[in-house]
C-alpha cells in the first residue's frame, strides 16, 4: 500500500497558509483542512493527513482524477 498526503498553499487574507487534507477515524469519509503553517510553533498532527492507498489505486491515479474533478468544476 502507498501513503500519500495531499498538501496546498493558498493566501487568506495577504497571508500565505500551508494546508493539509485530513480526516479523523478509520474509514470516515468527512475530510477537512488542517493547518501546518503554524509548525514552527505547534506541530502538525500528521497522522490524520496520511492516507493509505489501495493497490488499485495508484498516486497517478489520483493527480489525474483530482484533476478532472477540478476541470470539470472550472467547466
Amino acid at each position: 500500500d502507498d501513503e500519500v498526503v495531499l498538501q496546498c498553499t493558498a493566501t487568506v487574507l495577504k497571508e500565505q497558509q500551508k494546508l493539509c487534507l485530513a480526516a479523523e477515524g478509520f474509514g470516515n469519509r468527512l475530510c477537512f483542512l488542517e493547518s501546518t503553517s503554524n509548525s514552527k510553533n505547534v506541530p502538525p498532527d500528521l497522522s490524520i493527513c496520511t492516507f493509505v492507498l489501495e493497490q488499485s489505486l495508484s498516486v497517478r491515479a489520483l493527480q489525474e482524477m483530482l484533476a478532472n474533478t477540478e476541470e470539470k468544476a472550472e467547466g
